[in-house]
């Protein structure tokens, strides 16, 4: 069955004449790098450099400029619903004008009536909520910058076509006393393939070099727990060698409800997974690892 088509939000006013300073501009990029997101969310991944009504009042004023585009996604619960964003044309525009993203990149933003399918927006929902958490994190000696799935993607070539091969939903890096980690997260909503999530793991190791793999995490979140021993199963049956280049670490949606989760050993890796006699694979939450010791 097709997803329900969610409906913009209509002007009812003439276009606000905002002022393009360099706050604007640092909403537009974050737009840019998640696609969709509400006031919370920009609050959080702004390092709460603004109060959320405040916030709200601006992403207003830049949807009423023209910039934004806004939607509820659940018009039958108004109550505690939040309004979410997306970049407009203008936006775009306004981001490619100014140098911050170049022509190519800005081309492979979504077209809004994508934006706008309940599947994909429920995904890239959770997205904002995931990264805008970790973001709460930060702290006078640990910081943490991101980049969503458009700025993440590398290309390769293949018979002579550009093509995807590297594509995380989201990268934050990590820096702390001097060094920097890199943690590339998947966030899979629905069960993959036993092939297609392999071939996954195997373009990450085809991306990184040996230097950057020393240095680089994929984490991967899965919406349930039982999600995650799939995983482990797949991959400890039939390709354990990716284990010996790849540090690979998973978690369930259940664990990182909250900003404080991120710091906690939620963590399944190669060292807690172990088999039950059957083949049943079991994740000992005693030995659950945090993502960085330094947390």
């Amino acid at each position: 069955m097709a997803s329900k088509q969610i409906k913009l939000r209509p002007r009812k006013h003439g276009a606000y004449n905002l002022e393009l300073n360099q706050g604007v501009y640092d909403i537009l990029s974050l737009f840019f790098e998640f696609k969709i997101a509400s006031s919370t969310h920009v609050t959080r991944l702004l390092l709460q450099k603004e109060y959320q009504r405040y916030m709200y009042f601006k992403l207003t004023r830049m949807w009423q400029a023209g910039l934004l585009e806004c939607f509820r996604p659940y018009p039958q619960a108004l109550n505690g619903v939040p309004l979410y964003y997306f970049l407009s044309q203008k936006g775009l525009s306004a981001l490619e004008d100014k140098g911050v993203y170049g022509r190519e990149l800005i081309q492979k933003y979504p077209a809004s009536q994508i934006l706008l399918r309940e599947d994909l927006f429920e995904h890239e929902k959770e997205i904002s909520e995931l990264a805008s958490l970790e973001a709460k994190i930060v702290s006078s000696d640990l910081a943490i910058s991101f980049k969503g799935e458009i700025s993440s993607v590398a290309h390769g070539l293949r018979s002579e076509k550009s093509v995807e091969v590297f594509t995380p939903d989201y990268a934050a890096f990590y820096g702390y006393n001097g060094r920097q980690f890199t943690v590339y997260t998947e966030y899979e909503r629905t069960k993959k393939s036993k092939e297609a999530m392999l071939k996954k793991i195997d373009r990450y190791l085809l991306h990184l070099d040996p230097e950057e793999q020393k240095v680089a995490i994929l984490r991967i979140i899965f919406e349930t727990e039982n999600m995650e021993k799939t995983f482990w199963k797949q991959i400890l049956y039939e390709q354990p060698e990716l284990l010996q280049t790849l540090k690979i670490f998973t978690t369930a949606l259940p664990f990182l409800c909250t900003s404080e989760q991120f710091r906690e050993p939620v963590y399944a890796t190669d060292e807690t997974v172990d088999f039950e006699q059957g083949g049943r694979v079991v994740v000992d939450p005693s030995k659950r690892l945090k993502l960085f010791y330094f947390l």
